[in-house]
This record gives C-alpha cells, structure tokens and sequence, in this order.
C-alpha cells in the first residue's frame, strides 16, 4: 500500500460524523461493518424481470441510519428498535417517506433506531449479512453501541438491553430468518410486521410460542389476507390464541397486551400502514422496555 493510499484511510477513520439535527433528535447515515452490503450473496448483481441490478450501488452501500431521539437518556443498557425496510428504497428516503424520526421521538421509548441498508432502490428483499450469517444481528447491534460510545451518546462499556425488531413489505425476509435462528432470543421482546407476512410465517409462529410475553403484531391489507389467515392457523396449532380485529375496532388496551395480535385494514394502503396513522410509534410505544 503506498503512503498516499495510508493517508486517505487515516483521513476517513478520523472523519467526524455528520449528524442531522431536527427537533425530534440526531440522525447520522454511517456505514457500517456489519452493514447488509455489501455481501457475495449479490457479488454478480441481481436479476428482475428485464431490469439487471448491478451490486454497484444496489448491493454495495453499507448505510445504517442510527436515530438517537431528542429525550433519550443515555444509560448502561441501550435498546434498540431496527426497522427494515421494503422494495425499491434507500435508508435516507425511508425515514422522510415514513416520518421515522418524529414517529421514534413519538414513541417516549428510551432506544435507539436501526435503519440497515437493504438493497438499495432495488425490487429484491434478501438482506445479505443479516440475512445469511450466523451471530449477524449481534455484530450489527455491537457496532452501534460501540459507535454510540465512540460519539459519546452512550457511556463507555455500555451493553445491550431489550430490542424490537420492525419490518415493511420486503423486510419481512430478513426478520424472518433473525426470529428463525432465535438469535438474541431473549433481547427481542417484540415483533412487528407492517403488511409484511409473505412468508417464513412458522418462526413468527414459532416466536410467539416460544414465550407468551413475546408480542407479535400484524397488520395486513387485503392482499396479504390469506397469509394472514395462514399464520393464525399456525398460531392455534402451536396452542397459541391470536387476537384477530378490524382496524376500527382496535384500541391502545388491545395494542399493548403481550401475545400475537393480528391487525385487518380495508381503509389503508400497502404504503400507508406504517405512517398514516402513526401505528410506527402508537404500537412501539408500548414494547417491553421499561
């Protein structure tokens, strides 16, 4: 390696991180180790329909989106929501399209969001690292405590507490094989699925049965009903009861109750179920991390 090839890595590890300031709290876009991408399960780009989609970009931007909210308050344990997101989309874009940021900050939850780089602006929900490699999840969650340290949000030695997981459409792939592994089994205190059961339904399944203070909550719009339909069956099979309602008929007492909850919108869109209605934060707000 020549020295001018030194000097420009020495240059980017000590870079500052650039945090974007709102009245909801700090957001930085940092590229991660553990990051999805890029990955050899796209090495050779993917394919869809027509369309090729080269691992450069889609499969090579290591972005994490770490949202610290205004009133956090920075402790030993630090909890996490890491929220995946679906088709076609980039992690900047998906905290202005969803109102991540106010949404978290919504919450009052003591914990910081996770917006990992899927795919980039790609049709294709496989989540590389996360997704295929085993103890992939704990490597991410180590990395942002540790950046959290480094940039004095969270005291040093500071270690995990309780996170949920979130997931819109295509991110459904990726939580599935997390909650399939039963990797940090008893960290993940909560599961919730925004019109995102289009399969790997046994391991949510397998999820709620596994502890009954587990809480899974689906909401679906009508295209996914049958799915819907399927995970409930599979809940009875493991001897587990879901609780089934409209959308008009859903309270905050039934949100916060523990156990799977199984959410049908006939009023929402695929793309408003997260937003609208601001179920992101009405439904976090109520995880078990008190």
């Amino acid at each position: 390696m020549n020295w001018l090839c030194m000097i420009g890595l020495a240059a980017l590890a000590f870079q500052a991180t650039v945090w974007k300031t709102s009245k909801d709290g700090d957001l930085a876009l940092v590229p991660f180790q553990s990051a999805p991408f890029p990955h050899s399960s796209r090495d050779n780009g993917f394919q869809s329909g027509a369309t090729f989609y080269a691992r450069d970009p889609h499969y090579s931007d290591s972005t994490v989106g770490v949202f610290v909210p205004k009133n956090f308050k920075p402790t030993k344990s630090v909890n996490f929501v890491v929220h995946f997101h679906g088709w076609n989309n980039h992690v900047e874009q998906v905290f202005e399209q969803y109102d991540l940021a106010r949404q978290m900050e919504m919450t009052g939850l003591n914990a910081v969001l996770l917006v990992p780089q899927g795919p980039r602006d790609a049709p294709d929900s496989t989540d590389g690292k996360l997704q295929y490699d085993k103890g992939s999840l704990t490597a991410l969650l180590s990395e942002a405590i540790g950046f959290l340290v480094k940039e004095g949000r969270v005291p040093p030695k500071s270690t995990l507490g309780h996170v949920a997981l979130t997931a819109h459409s295509g991110g459904y792939l990726v939580t599935t094989y997390i909650v399939d592994r039963k990797e940090l089994a008893d960290k993940i205190t909560d599961v919730i699925l925004f019109d995102a059961t289009y399969g790997g339904l046994p391991a949510f399944a397998d999820y709620c049965a596994a502890d009954k203070n587990h809480r899974l909550i689906s909401i679906c719009t009508e295209h996914l009903g049958h799915e819907n339909a399927r995970l409930i069956a599979l809940l009875l099979k493991r001897h587990v009861q879901p609780r089934v309602l409209f959308e008009e008929d859903l309270t905050d007492e039934e949100v916060a109750k523990r156990g799977p909850l199984i959410v049908l919108t006939t009023t929402l869109e695929h793309n408003d179920v997260i937003s609208k209605r601001d179920y992101f934060a009405k439904w976090l707000r109520t995880c078990r991390f008190r």
